[in-house]
């Protein structure tokens, strides 16, 4: 006899286990479906949960809200599969069945819920409204612990999994997903059409209401242009194609699928190759945002105009309204692009040009503009960009690439001429600095200068290091001061090709609008890379003097030292050695640039450090030094937080125990790189590399079991101690730094008792205070340290998650996403 549904439920522990042995029990296909629905037949949808009590209204209005984004994609999204008519709830103890078309008034709904989330984190106004609905409150939750309860759900279920295909609310057919309903109905009808039209000819008039009817057994009629062709199909894929989808009916749509299905020419695929095209959907999302700021239907007027500097293939403008493609401007660099783009957008100006070079003297002399003067741009584009009835809409995705100055210096070609273009010395004319090399930044300076004083908006692809970067503090200041309307980030991993894991930002700003940056809030919406709402960002604008490299002044280095590549390697032939340290030198630390992408460049060596962005730490700053160390390496990378910024502390004064907490991190991290080295050569002369990292005092260290007598005669023959083990010996310790120094000493012991016994000169280890890059290396050349390694990795990471809050709390980094 069959276990019942209930008993079997009840050995679940989680969620899959309920979806695992509910489906196994009706014998339901476990297939993941590419929307991420829990489990769907072209029956039903089912969504299940662990252990939610469902006679609760709000539980069942939360999970119906959830399937309504799933429906909502399968009726207006880019799935093939039909609109199911019956939604399945269950988890371990109850579930209930509802008709999918009783909520058709909620996911129908074109702007009312906020459609961009993800489901599992539905709109709460759509919770609240289902909350309130008859349609919620009516339902009857079946109690799967009353076997009569359970005996009619599962007899439900089991009836639904015997039917065919159910009357359901058929998917639509609109501008937004025509090109997949084209590719599935190409896939079913082509090769019965083919010969005479192409098939997109077919599709067109199968699709519009009332110019294609059944006149027989395998005969379809369809209208092409004035007259008439009859085709035999099978009949039964013809009419289960027409089960799902709902006949188009609006001449509108009609009209402008018509003229973008010419775009599904041989060479379509094209916009999908190459890297960092902008990615569909995202795309899709960034005209939404334009349409919501300008209005849906106000820029189709014949007063707007729209314009991509930087085309490409045409990605964007694909994805544009065909009503207004004849006020639409399309350049891009490549002849061969621009080709490309006059076939599938036939109506639009497209033209080659390059925007950092054509007509730059138009830009260098604004005053010529009242003047006859020859230029490269159309004469409809010219007349325009003159004409001041004319809005405008700047839509674009501009390229990246920055010159590099150092492979003038090292010999690479890299990208040294890359941004070489006459815009870019007018922006060094105009003392814009290190922002000027960038080719994004030259496209933002010619922007600014044509459109100023005109009506106009800019939507931009683009990293967002623009909004808080030290580099672009001059263009902030200077040049790109507009209102922000609105915008969204996504992973960079949507771009095919890219390299890293940072944000993607697509910002509207109003040019028309002056304001500082700094004067507004830049909250942005968050999507994964699903194109899912999960979040919001606020993006800090704060000026260069409050960032965490400008905390403390930096003390002037006037001693010539060995420079330091890595831990023990000295950086002798580099161009740029950078081999000077401050008097009363501890250590240097390298911390290069400002912001989480430059995290991994954070480390402490003990002489001079080859990378522009370190610094000598001297006994003033040194407390300062080591909490810049730890506040830059203890936070998680996330793609969303790559191009967040480090700050000065809210605060003058820190926490005696936050400082202490850091040093004690700091001295113990993979990135502390301090060594001490006998009889180095630097320049005809030789230096003894001290290492005032060293933690222990000699009245400890000399008690110590030591396996080279060499390094116990240095000990015993010293008389001053190291710069950090006496700063540790007058500060109070927290218990959980403590825990970390005293299983680091324990490594420590255990590591100078066995230099006997390991092959110390590989380690260079030759002087008393041995580094802990030194005693990193070794311990892995004695066995008794892998159980301390490993406690000093699990008590490290115990102090660390201490420090951790504080670092948002005292401001050193900004508030990440607020999760939705």
């Amino acid at each position: 006899m069959k276990k019942r549904l209930f008993t079997v439920l009840q050995t679940c522990h989680n969620e899959e286990e309920v979806k695992s042995k509910f489906a196994k029990y009706f014998g339901l296909p476990m297939v993941t479906h590419k929307c991420r629905i829990d489990l769907y037949t072209e029956q039903a949808l089912y969504e299940f949960k662990y252990d939610k009590d469902f006679n609760k209204v709000k539980s069942r209005a939360k999970v119906i809200a959830q399937t309504l984004y799933y429906i909502r994609i399968l009726k207006l999204g880019k799935s093939y599969d039909q609109v199911p008519s019956v939604i399945v709830i269950a988890c371990k103890t109850n579930g209930f069945i509802v008709n999918t078309t009783s909520f058709h008034d909620f996911y129908n709904a074109s702007v009312k819920y906020d459609w961009d989330r993800s489901p599992s984190q539905p709109d709460p106004v759509l919770v609240d409204a289902l909350t309130a609905s008859k349609q919620i409150s009516d339902i009857h939750v079946y109690d799967f612990s009353n076997e009569q309860e359970e005996n009619l759900f599962v007899d439900q279920i089991y009836a639904l999994a015997q039917k065919k295909l159910l009357c359901t609310d058929k998917k639509e057919i609109n501008e937004s997903n025509f090109e997949e309903v084209f590719a599935y109905w190409n896939q079913l009808f082509e090769k019965y059409v083919e010969n005479g039209h192409k098939s997109s000819e077919y599709f067109i008039s199968d699709i519009e209401s009332g110019r294609s009817q059944i006149i027989g057994d395998t005969e379809v009629l369809f209208h092409l242009g004035d007259g008439t062709v009859s085709k035999s199909v099978l009949m039964s894929e013809y009419l289960r194609f027409w089960d799902m989808y709902d006949k188009v009916d609006n001449p509108n749509t009609i009209k402008s699928i018509r003229h973008k299905i010419d775009r599904l020419s041989k060479d379509f695929n094209r916009r999908f190759t190459g890297e960092f095209y902008t990615p569909i959907d995202f795309a899709s999302k960034a005209y939404e945002y334009i349409e919501r700021t300008v209005g849906k239907e106000k820029f189709k007027k014949g007063n707007w105009r729209i314009w991509d500097m930087a085309a490409g293939t045409g990605n964007l403008e694909y994805l544009l309204p065909s009503q207004i493609m004849d006020h639409c401007y399309i350049s891009t660099l490549v002849e061969d692009e621009a080709n490309y783009c006059k076939r599938i957008f036939p109506t639009a100006t497209v033209f080659q040009y390059d925007y950092l070079k054509d007509d730059a003297h138009l830009i260098e002399n604004p005053n010529m503009k009242a003047l006859f003067t020859p230029h490269k741009m159309p004469q409809n584009l010219y007349d325009d960009l003159h004409n001041p009835e004319i809005s405008w809409i700047i839509f674009i995705n501009p390229p990246f690439a920055t010159a590099n100055k150092a492979s003038k210096k090292t010999g690479k070609d890299s990208k040294t001429n890359v941004s070489m273009t006459p815009i870019q010395q007018l922006m060094t004319n105009a003392d814009y600095g290190e922002t000027s090399r960038e080719l994004f930044s030259q496209f933002l300076y010619r922007i600014s200068i044509e459109f100023k004083g005109k009506r106009a908006y800019l939507g931009m692809f683009s990293k967002i290091k623009y909004l808080n970067a030290t580099n672009d503090q001059k263009m902030r200041d200077g040049f790109f001061q507009y209102k922000f309307e609105r915008g969204f980030i996504f992973p960079s991993k949507a771009f095919a090709g890219t390299q890293g894991n940072f944000p993607v930002g697509f910002l509207v700003w109003d040019l028309s609008e002056k304001k500082h940056l700094s004067k507004q809030q830049i909250t942005l919406d968050v999507y994964n890379l699903d194109c899912e709402k999960i979040g919001l960002k606020t993006i800090p604008i704060k000026n260069k003097e409050e960032f965490l490299n400008n905390w403390f002044e930096r003390p002037k280095c006037s001693l010539v030292f060995p420079p330091f590549k890595s831990g023990w390697t000295l950086g002798k032939d580099n161009t740029d050695k950078r081999d000077r340290i401050a008097r009363d030198f501890i250590c240097s630390v390298m911390s290069c640039g400002s912001d989480m992408q430059h995290q991994n460049q954070t480390a402490i060596f003990s002489g001079s450090q080859t990378s522009a962005g370190s610094f000598s730490v001297t006994p003033p700053i040194f407390e300062h030094s080591m909490v810049l160390h730890a506040v830059r390496l203890l936070p998680t990378h996330y793609w969303h937080n790559d191009r967040d910024q480090f700050y000065r502390p809210n605060t003058d004064k820190l926490s005696q125990d936050l400082i202490a907490d850091c040093v004690i991190w700091s001295a113990f991290a993979s990135s502390n790189n301090t060594v001490a080295l006998k009889d180095i050569e630097y320049k005809g002369k030789i230096y003894q590399i001290h290492n005032e990292m060293f933690p222990f005092l000699l009245s400890e260290t000399r008690n110590w079991n030591c396996g080279l007598k060499d390094i116990t005669a240095q000990m015993l023959a010293q008389n001053e101690d190291r710069f950090l083990a006496k700063w540790i010996s007058e500060h109070d310790i927290s218990p959980e730094a403590q825990a970390v120094l005293d299983i680091a000493k324990q490594l420590y012991m255990t590591v100078y008792a066995n230099l006997n016994k390991i092959r110390w000169p590989d380690y260079k280890i030759s002087l008393w205070d041995i580094g802990w890059y030194q005693i990193k290396k070794a311990a892995k050349d004695i066995q008794e340290t892998e159980p301390i390694l490993k406690e000093l990795k699990e008590n490290s990471q115990i102090l660390a998650n201490k420090i951790l809050p504080q670092i948002t709390a005292l401001g050193f980094l900004p508030p990440d996403i607020e999760y939705i």
